[in-house]
């Protein structure tokens, strides 16, 4: 007989005597399975604020009502955010991610002009096999522009 016919037929034993026992198995202290990853995370906190600008650079610009829509774009991180500038409070970005080259989105972060500001930036995303672009508007305004895909 062979070791595989052996092993196979040991293992079916084993099974078999394991069901037949009626056990039931379940999994000390509350264990679950590890979290996916977040396809969407960058280093540090994806806080572009601290990555070396030399890397940084805008890829794709939109505007509305004076204020200008930025997707920037981290070449060492692979990581993109949205920026609005010239604006005022309660102005928005966010940026939209897309697996199928912007047929369909996710929105991610809307992030608003705090008081006596005049631009922000959202926090940055992995661009990694996916394409990003940058949207915003005026608080009090109903418009939206979109930078292209990128």
């Amino acid at each position: 007989m062979s070791l595989v016919r052996i092993c196979r037929g040991k293992a079916t034993s084993l099974a078999w005597a394991f069901v037949l026992s009626g056990a039931i198995v379940v999994p000390i202290g509350g264990a679950t399975p590890a979290a996916a990853a977040n396809p969407w995370t960058c280093p540090a906190g994806g806080n572009p604020d601290v990555w070396d600008p030399r890397y940084t650079s805008t890829v794709s610009t939109a505007g509305v009502w004076w204020r200008k829509i930025e997707l920037r774009y981290h070449s060492r991180t692979r990581c993109a955010w949205g920026r609005i500038s010239n604006g005022s409070r309660g102005d928005s970005v966010w940026v939209d991610w897309s697996a199928n080259g912007g047929q369909t989105w996710k929105q991610l972060d809307v992030t608003k002009i705090p008081r006596g500001g005049h631009e922000v930036h959202t926090v940055a995303h992995n661009d990694a096999g996916y394409v990003m672009r940058a949207c915003g508007k005026a608080g009090n305004r109903r418009e939206i522009a979109c930078t292209g895909w990128y």
